[in-house]
């Protein structure tokens, strides 16, 4: 940590260090959680993270510590705190927590016990719907848990919070774009948390996902585009998920798709990997060779995601689509991929996007066999080249119509020698895409305040694309920004 300088104020250093202490009991009792559904209460690791979770609780200067959500915001002893860009992912997550048990607060008393925090997060985690959750206090009133006390939504009042200045609401494309991405994922991790307990997803809660990011694109408001660049380590089963859900409706869109069709395809994007769900953690997690065994799981994941989304009741038309994206979008038009047919078939039109989508998105992930991912330029160069065969060509070039040239997240060094990130394509000139400027030719950073060329402006144009070790920018900070 740094040390104050002479010029910060009182107050400023107050609201330096109830900052910094709310953000430390905000991820410690995210990786408390996490922990818990990982490991036995008997783990190392789980007892970690509770060690950690006291420790900070503890270290508070008043008697008790009281984690409040509202909203968007999470207050910690009254004072709103407000993540940075990257910490945006993970108090998204444990909003979410709150949000589906209508959690208020929690409030930990100094002197609580490894025993009582324990007995705590196991309540907590076995109650995962608000249902559930009603009798809590209770349960932990009677269980013993005496510096604990979880307080439902309906009984925390506005008021138990300190008054702070509200900043203005930033109804910009670019704001919407954040919230509607990050709700998506908040979304998507209910969705499959609920399909691997009950064996079949939520077919109409993945319709409210997908309509905002419909209506986004329809309005033209590309900067979803450039949230689908983001990568979170924690976050990405479920955001990869909305990542395809992202990609494959603006190629419908650029496809002629109507507005219901592009609502089905989203749906259908949003659960084709469900059958994923059945294969473990550690196969999807290998960093080395799979074996013949291992590789079976993750061919028939496909097949398993169908067997889920048939188990839904009625059969609707989009539940067929959802089925076949799900069987079909590992299978290639030059009919390689899997699983294989002995009769291969033409492949439907919402598996065709889907196929490429899932691909782009799959191989500018992090993967622990490979090295680094591919930038999104390197991976459109590379499906545009290698592996074009496999993909349907029409919906290659839609790809790039969605994306632009130089996707998001591409670092440029214009003709004139500006330093920017490409954050958003520009449809109307592929060549030109939305940016923020990083640096002027003469060397100055402009990392400090925020300056766009939305588009990039007629007179320039990109020289080179640079590669992530030819430059030190953190890409996803940029473009979570």
């Amino acid at each position: 940590m740094t040390e104050p300088t002479g010029a910060e104020s009182p107050r400023d250093l107050d609201a330096a260090r109830e900052t910094a202490f709310g953000l430390e009991v905000v991820f410690r009792l995210h990786g408390l959680l996490r922990a818990a559904r990982l490991y036995a209460p008997t783990h190392q690791t789980f007892q970690r993270h509770l060690d950690e979770m006291i420790a900070v609780v503890e270290s508070g200067d008043e008697d008790e510590t009281s984690l409040a959500g509202m909203g968007e915001m999470f207050y910690v002893n009254g004072a709103r705190i407000r993540p940075q860009a990257s910490q945006y992912p993970l108090f998204q997550s444990l909003l979410s927590e709150f949000e589906s048990r209508a959690l208020g607060a929690i409030r930990f008393m100094k002197g609580v016990t490894q025993d009582e925090v324990r007995t705590f997060v196991q309540l907590f985690t076995s109650a995962r719907t608000a249902e559930q959750f009603e009798q809590m206090p209770e349960a932990v009133a009677e269980a013993g848990v005496l510096h604990i006390v979880p307080v439902r939504m309906r009984d925390l009042r506005t008021s138990q919070l300190t008054p702070v200045e509200d900043q203005p609401l930033d109804r910009s494309e670019r704001a919407r774009a954040r919230q509607n991405f990050w709700r998506a994922v908040v979304g998507t991790r209910s969705i499959l948390l609920r399909a691997s307990q009950t064996g079949r997803p939520a077919l109409r809660q993945a319709k409210r996902v997908v309509q905002p990011i419909v209506d986004s694109i329809m309005k033209n408001e590309y900067s979803i585009m450039g949230l689908a660049a983001l990568r979170s380590h924690d976050e990405y089963t479920f955001a990869h998920c909305v990542n395809v859900s992202v990609l494959s409706v603006r190629m419908g869109q650029v496809l002629g798709l109507s507005r219901a069709a592009l609502a089905n395809l989203g749906v259908a994007a949003l659960l084709h990997d469900l059958g994923k769900l059945a294969i473990a953690t550690d196969v999807l997690q290998k960093p080395g060779q799979l074996n013949d065994a291992e590789w079976d799981q993750v061919h028939r994941h496909p097949l398993v995601g169908v067997l889920m989304i048939s188990r839904m009741p009625g059969l609707s038309p989009l539940t067929l689509e959802a089925m076949r994206v799900s069987l079909q979008h590992h299978m290639n038009v030059d009919h390689t991929g899997y699983p294989g047919l002995e009769r291969p078939a033409a492949l439907a039109t919402f598996s065709r996007i889907v196929a490429v989508a899932d691909f782009f998105d799959a191989i500018t992930a992090h993967r622990a066999y490979r090295a680094r991912p591919y930038t999104g330029f390197e991976a459109l160069r590379h499906m545009m080249g290698p592996d074009r065969t496999h993909f349907d060509p029409a919906v290659l070039w839609a790809l790039v119509q969605g994306i632009g040239l130089y996707p998001a997240g591409s670092v440029l060094r214009t003709r004139s020698g500006h330093l920017a990130i490409s954050t958003a394509p520009n449809p109307r000139d592929l060549r030109r895409p939305v940016c923020r400027i990083l640096a002027r030719p003469n060397g100055e950073s402009l990392l400090d305040r925020t300056e766009t060329w939305n588009p990039m402006p007629p007179e320039e144009s990109v020289a080179h694309v640079l590669e992530p070790g030819e430059h030190p920018f953190d890409v996803n900070e940029l473009l979570a920004a």
